[in-house]
């Protein structure tokens, strides 16, 4: 089947990084798939060169005038752009009817213009909704806009919700967080939990006495708390690893850092590359998310890969597939004192830590993978696809 893996931009984050994984996963099945991007120019230039190796990218707005093209970023929102409102409507004439058969779709704003392709063109497609968009706004912006406009933009979020919900055959999810909100939404619409997957370690290594955090750094991502967190843990050290979205974010943490004297515990290594992280993850003495990313949480994940243990928020999809206090912690978002004596314990009891990490490793490496995954969308695709043409 030609199948196209559709996200908004190519972009560094979990979400894009699982998009070419399902490309390479159906490839391997024999599927004709490819990488869809809405829209070429991204906020990071050049992300994940070495992951995209060999994965056919199709970019849709090249097809578009120049001038169509054209795209600003709403105020306040960090990613939320006018082609997420333009491209719904010009896409789908850039599209041939039967160019392709379905669509796999990530990211709440992609889905719009899923949806109008599926309207115009006859692309049926599943999304993944990793977060809603009025759980984002809440989570997100809250305290952002003055009470009259926010109650605008909550019930705004919420039709959106249903809009795309309604639109898609099957709603793709990571775990069980928003599940309940989904079927609230329209209680007959089928869900199907479909878990990512990772590429675990053949041979664990030998662990070094540091604490890990990945993510792709932005403000919203509360990097300042880890300075709370070594200043009441003295001599714990902390590799922070990830692009920064904004390089004077960046250079505003390092400077308050530096100010604090807290440059011997505190590692500001930056984007690296794929195999640089997965050396990093298997070195780590332990995984810190403080963060909570209830749509699934790909870090803990990404860890318990390469056996190292991990210490995330609780009600992340991701929670489900390991036990706590036998492959990791869970804890409540920000709980210091509960952090503190997670962290204490796997650093001062390093046995205890790698115990751990090799539990997590071996269910990550018996249950899950990247082959699953895809078998897993194909089975969605062909009942919706049938479904459509049986008609």
């Amino acid at each position: 089947m030609k199948i196209g893996v559709v996200i908004d931009r190519l972009n560094v984050g979990g979400v894009e990084k699982i998009a070419i994984e399902e490309v390479k996963a159906l490839r391997k099945l024999g599927e004709d798939a490819r990488l869809v991007v809405l829209r070429e120019k991204a906020v990071v230039e050049n992300a994940f060169p070495d992951l995209l190796h060999g994965v056919p990218i199709v970019y849709l707005d090249r097809r578009l005038p120049r001038v169509l093209r054209f795209s600003f970023q709403f105020p306040i929102f960090h990613f939320f752009s006018s082609f997420h409102l333009t491209y719904p409507v010009l896409l789908p004439f850039v599209l041939q009817r039967n160019e392709y058969d379905y669509f796999i779709v990530h990211g709440t704003y992609t889905i719009l213009s899923a949806a109008s392709i599926k309207k115009w063109r006859g692309i049926g497609f599943s999304a993944f909704i990793w977060d809603p968009s009025s759980y984002i706004l809440k989570r997100v912006y809250a305290g952002k806009f003055l009470v009259p406009l926010s109650r605008i933009l909550d019930q705004l979020a919420i039709s959106l919700d249903k809009y795309i919900i309604n639109n898609m055959d099957v709603v793709l999810v990571g775990g069980t967080a928003h599940n309940a909100f989904i079927h609230q939404i329209n209680p007959h619409k089928n869900i199907s939990i479909i878990y990512p997957s990772v590429h675990p370690s053949r041979r664990l290594k030998k662990k070094e006495p540091y604490v890990l955090v990945v993510t792709a750094w932005k403000r919203g991502k509360n990097p300042e708390y880890l300075l709370d967190l070594v200043k009441k843990i003295p001599g714990m050290r902390i590799k922070m690893v990830g692009k920064w979205i904004d390089p004077l974010y960046k250079e505003e943490f390092e400077s308050v850092v530096r100010e604090h004297k807290l440059t011997e515990q505190i590692e500001v290594v930056g984007e690296v590359t794929e195999s640089q992280l997965a050396n990093i993850y298997s070195h780590a003495q332990v995984l810190l998310q403080t963060n909570d990313d209830r749509g699934f949480g790909m870090p803990a994940l990404e860890a318990a890969a390469h056996g190292t243990t991990f210490i995330i928020p609780n009600g992340q999809g991701v929670c489900s597939l390991f036990t706590e206090g036998e492959d990791g912690f869970y804890t409540k978002e920000q709980d210091t004192e509960v952090i503190i004596s997670r962290l204490k314990l796997v650093m001062d009891n390093p046995k205890l830590a790698t115990k751990m990490g090799v539990s997590a490793w071996n269910k990550t490496t018996n249950t899950y993978s990247w082959k699953e995954h895809a078998t897993r969308l194909m089975q969605v695709i062909a009942l919706a696809y049938s479904a459509k043409h049986n008609r």
